[in-house]
């Protein structure tokens, strides 16, 4: 499945946003950097993005 250029650079912008606004309601950076690490190591780990993320075994 090939991905068209714009719909990454899309979807960045959005978890840029995303991130910003979690920041500016006074998440602090380092809960950010945890759970994007922890959603990449299940992706990774994975192969997928799954979409109910509740029946994870994490």
């Amino acid at each position: 499945m090939s991905v068209d250029l714009s719909e990454i650079e899309e979807a960045e912008v959005e978890l840029e946003e995303w991130l910003v606004e979690q920041a500016e309601n006074g998440i602090p950076e380092i809960v950010l950097i945890r759970l994007l690490r922890d959603y990449a190591d299940d992706v990774e780990r994975l192969g997928y993005v799954p979409r109910m993320w509740g029946e994870l075994d994490r």
